[in-house]
């Protein structure tokens, strides 16, 4: 018995041996490791800097550029793919919507919780989402946020501070000036876009008479981005210098007197656009039912890409008692995003980037990168210069965050003062009190 467990024991040594040996062959580089192990970072392969392949992202960007617009094609056919290019595993999906529907989606995002990664966002609307906890705070949130920003505008950039922080970057600029039809202004004996607000009064029934089917102004809505230039320009406001109360501005004898004006022409038939069913107010100036309109630098973009044959003519808003004041436009980008801020901030920044800016410039987007206005592209751009110079007086809408609420105020009253024929003092001072109740909330 002793010799057999002698026996047995080195049996069990021997194979205890070879099991141990086998073991070492087995930790060779080409090895299989065991599921456990694949799911580890060794130290070796964190010494080596070795990453996990970085997982594909899509970035959500809801906008408001117009469907199948030369800006929204510019967007889709040059400037995300280029983007996406730089960018290996970023993809961007654009969405695009009206500009009042943007608004609401975000409001209704911001509850349900379903929001874009990045917006463009009107201007007026930053203080609000800001106020909401909707918006990042890019310069306390990103390292290069000094860097990218000095290369801007800074009248734009400044749309975009709220409080101590800046919480959207400028993604253009604009204003509006005076659209005049030259072939109509020449058949009703006039030669000029009027200078001052009683040259365009007096203008109104020389180009009805010669065109009774037209009308001498064509305005597309009533809220203060069409409202606002008259009143600034008869030296009225909506609200006080330090945004606190409407009482005496809104109707206030300045803001009382050029709403009378106005609405006495539409009266006359001397002006509209505004009503539904109407001919769209671009489309209706290049057709020659508006010999007037006030608009935007994207005009220009459109009657070359519909109206090839039309030749805009652009000159300063009337000038009235308080100067020639056009509102100060343009969107603002910012980042919404929680899951992916990273990839948004670099969306954000390319979208301001020499590059793109020159992009847009070319079809209507006045640019806000220094670098890009300097661009022979955009300096070839010759319609430009009446925006840039009326820039120069061009206001901002009051920065409060209940001012989208005070917008549809002034809708309301404008709509009931042009189409119902509202008593203009009357009205106004019922408007003043409701916009002075939204300021208090």
């Amino acid at each position: 018995m002793r010799l057999g467990n002698r026996f047995y024991t080195l049996m069990v040594c021997l194979l205890l041996v070879s099991v141990f040996l086998a073991a070492c062959g087995n930790s060779n580089n080409n090895a299989t490791p065991n599921s456990s192990q694949s799911n580890e970072t060794s130290p070796a392969s964190s010494q080596t800097g070795q990453k996990d392949p970085k997982k594909s992202v899509e970035l959500i960007f809801w906008h408001h550029y117009s469907t199948a617009s030369p800006e929204e094609k510019t967007l889709k056919e040059v400037l995300i793919p280029k983007f996406e290019a730089s960018h290996p595993g970023v993809k961007v999906n654009a969405v695009s919507f009206p500009w009042d529907q943007l608004h609401q989606k975000l409001q209704i995002g911001a509850t349900a919780g379903e929001l874009p990664d990045i917006a463009r966002l009107d201007i007026i609307w930053v203080p609000e989402l800001q106020a909401n906890g909707m918006l990042v705070a890019l310069d306390e949130k990103f390292p290069d946020f000094g860097d990218v920003s000095q290369g801007l505008l800074s009248g734009p950039l400044s749309t975009a501070v709220v409080g101590e922080h800046t919480y959207a970057l400028p993604l253009n600029t604009n204003t509006k000036v005076m659209f005049w039809n030259e072939t109509m202004f020449q058949a009703a004996g006039l030669s000029a876009a009027p200078a001052t607000t009683e040259e365009f009064f007096a203008a109104l029934p020389k180009l009805k008479e010669s065109n009774p089917k037209g009308w001498g102004f064509g305005e597309p809505a009533l809220r203060g981005w069409n409202i606002l230039p008259w009143l600034w320009s008869n030296g009225g406001d909506v609200l006080s210098p330090d945004n606190t109360t409407a009482e005496g501005y809104l109707n206030g004898e300045a803001s009382v007197t050029i709403v009378k004006q106005l609405q006495d022409a539409f009266a006359k038939g001397l002006l509209t656009g505004f009503k539904p069913g109407e001919t769209p107010v671009t489309e209706g100036h290049a057709k020659g039912t508006y010999a007037m309109m006030a608009e935007g630098p994207w005009a220009f973009a459109q009657f070359k890409e519909q109206f090839a044959d039309f030749r805009p003519k652009a000159a300063s808003f009337p000038a009235g008692k308080g100067g020639s004041v056009q509102v100060l436009g343009g969107e603002d980008i910012g980042v919404l995003s929680k899951e992916h801020p990273q990839e948004s901030w670099e969306f954000v920044k390319f979208m301001v980037s020499e590059e793109a800016q020159v992009e847009m410039g070319k079809v209507g987007q006045i640019p806000v990168n220094l670098k890009a206005m300097d661009h022979p592209d955009i300096q070839a751009v010759g319609y430009f210069g009446p925006f840039l110079e009326q820039l120069k007086t061009s206001k901002a809408r009051p920065p409060v965050a209940a001012w989208p609420q005070i917008d549809d105020v002034l809708n309301d009253t404008f709509m009931r003062i042009f189409l119902q024929n509202a008593d203009v003092q009357g009205t106004l001072d019922d408007a003043a009190k409701q916009v002075n109740a939204l300021l208090q909330k």
